[in-house]
């Protein structure tokens, strides 16, 4: 990623954010997130896929990814300090807030993807471990959110599991209590001049075990755009009903 003569990526086991120089290669700033435990557990490890760019067009610059422990990190574009004013100390935490109880360190959550920025929205989507060997079919479930981009105020959060009384629980013979995944661990789409995001959710658990979650189960395997600053659900189209084989629509 460049800007103003700036490159920005993210490299190394721990998921180093580093800009350079982008003439000469000059290291201008490292940020190196000390996660223990909690990255270690994670099941997306790595460099990841990138991070984000916002301006103000003021001067306000600002560089946003997701570290491997499943945090959001804002970052002063021109000096790599974490911005005070945004999340705490320039972090949000996304194993909180996120409608369901899990473990800050052990949960089956992370996000190696570029977080998508458009009308100063963050969206974040979420990645577990594949689905083809789940360790219980009650699992993390893959929700999504957007954020705020100044503050990281959580603006809304789209249940890509269905809870009792919104659209799609119906789809699920057996509930939607007990069942997880579904989430969008690729990169989001967002169409600004509509003001929408587009998420390819994948599979519920398990890809290929269906007995637990009876039904056609929205939004699985599913295209779904929201309004990028509500996240209400604007259409959807489920590529597969029920599907058993992992075609994986993000």
């Amino acid at each position: 990623l460049v800007a103003k003569g700036r490159m920005f990526f993210t490299a190394g086991a721990r998921r180093d954010a580093v800009s350079i120089d982008a003439a000469s290669g000059e290291v201008l700033w490292v940020y190196r997130p000390e996660e223990g435990e909690r990255a270690a557990r994670s099941p997306r490890q790595g460099a990841g896929r990138g991070l984000a760019y916002w301006t103000d067009g003021k001067g306000d610059e600002r560089i946003l990814y997701v570290t491997i422990g499943f945090r959001l990190v804002c970052l002063d574009a021109k000096t790599g300090i974490p911005c005070p004013d945004f999340g705490e100390n320039g972090v949000v935490d996304l194993r909180l807030n996120d409608d369901q109880d899990m473990d800050l360190v052990k949960a089956d959550v992370g996000y190696n993807a570029t977080p998508a920025i458009g009308n100063d929205v963050v969206v974040v989507g979420a990645a577990m471990e594949t689905g083809g060997r789940p360790k219980t079919y009650d699992n993390t479930r893959g929700y999504v959110r957007g954020f705020d981009v100044r503050t990281g105020k959580r603006l809304w959060i789209f249940h890509t599991i269905p809870k009792k009384g919104e659209f799609g629980h119906d789809t699920w013979l057996d509930g939607t209590d007990h069942i997880g995944n579904a989430g969008d661990w690729a990169q989001i789409a967002i169409d600004e001049a509509l003001n929408l995001a587009y998420l390819g959710v994948e599979l519920p658990t398990g890809d290929y075990s269906g007995q637990y979650r009876r039904g056609d189960g929205l939004f699985g395997e599913s295209i779904v755009a929201v309004d990028l600053h509500t996240g209400q659900r604007r259409w959807h189209y489920q590529l597969i009903h029920h599907g058993l084989q992992d075609s994986d629509i993000p």
